[in-house]
């Protein structure tokens, strides 16, 4: 009896694995571009996401069941740079076909932000000022860095409608290779995602229409795109390193900026929040806002990019509008 139950067991276990397999998936590395593949595949196919809720991609590493995903997987879609870094050993065992990079997507080219982003892993104190803040003279934003002569592109690039679409409409070309006959849905699904998109962000630019002049620090530099699609001003950020504090000669800036009504909010994320914001908000009476770079809060599917940023547009305005 128990050789039966195993056996049955067993049987049920490989037609689960079975269909597991079978049922292959685009897979995104992080969530936002799940909302944009999600979108574009809706009724064509599903999306899965490899980096779960709550965790950080710039740390995150891969497990056997993430590894058992990027097999069966009928596209892979992820940045190829800085931000999903992790993936990196893992996209030479894949067919090459199956994988859509967008560092390597000439259209989104113009669009980049460069010289604006690093990662800091190194202890940091007073001396190494330029390491860990930036800020905004005479409308441009310099970053002096010691370190880096490169200055490279801000990799977060899903907050960049211009690059979303471009992104967009490769996903709609991979899928139409893979499903010629679900052509006219692909495509009325492209349409709808720049559609929506068009119309979210126009709603949005009015939204944050009165909180543009206010400045702001974020604990991470990964919002530049959004700034710059809907004119919001950012006067700095603090480091990129979650477990580094910033220098004192920082935080003394910082507060000075605060105390002059330079900044009105300071944004934390759920995936961290630094000891120094609390410390901050607690001598100055700042107002402490989130931004989740993730989308943590919003569901996959149709709309759910331009929902997503909707949902950051919404947190910036409850903390700037304070």
């Amino acid at each position: 009896m128990l050789a039966q139950h195993l056996k049955t067991t067993a049987i049920a276990a490989a037609i689960l694995s079975f269909s597991a397999a079978a049922s292959a998936t685009i897979v995104t590395s992080v969530k936002p571009l799940g909302f944009i593949a999600s979108s574009i595949a809706n009724g064509v196919t599903d999306t899965e996401v490899l980096v779960p809720a709550g965790a950080s991609p710039h740390d995150y590493s891969l497990k056997p069941s993430d590894v058992q995903k990027l097999k069966s997987a009928e596209m892979l879609i992820w940045i190829g740079e800085d931000v999903d870094a992790f993936l990196d050993k893992s996209i030479d065992d894949l067919d090459y076909k199956k994988v859509l990079t967008i560092k390597d997507i000439a259209a989104i080219e113009p669009f980049l932000l460069k010289g604006e982003h690093h990662h800091h892993h190194h202890g940091e104190d007073d001396a190494h000022e330029g390491h860990d803040h930036k800020h905004e003279h005479e409308g441009h934003e310099h970053h002096h860095d010691h370190e880096h002569e490169d200055l490279g592109v801000n990799w977060h690039v899903w907050y960049s409608p211009d690059i979303s679409k471009a992104v967009a409409q490769r996903i709609a070309a991979k899928l139409l290779k893979q499903y010629p006959e679900k052509k006219d849905l692909i495509e009325k699904n492209v349409a709808k995602f720049n559609r929506t998109l068009d119309e979210q962000s126009a709603k949005i630019k009015t939204q944050l229409a009165d909180v543009k002049e206010k400045g702001f620090y974020v604990f991470h530099d990964a919002y530049g795109y959004f700034n710059n699609a809907y004119g919001l001003k950012q006067t700095g950020y603090f480091t990129i390193n979650p477990l580094v504090a910033p220098g004192a000669k920082t935080l003394a800036k910082i507060k000075e900026e605060i105390a002059e009504h330079k900044v009105t909010c300071l944004f934390a994320e759920p995936q961290f929040t630094p000891k120094v914001i609390e410390s901050l908000s607690k001598g100055t009476k700042v107002n402490v806002g989130r931004l989740d770079p993730m989308g943590d809060a919003v569901k996959l599917g149709a709309n759910s990019y331009a929902a997503f940023l909707q949902f950051t547009a919404d947190s910036y305005a409850q903390c700037l509008a304070k």
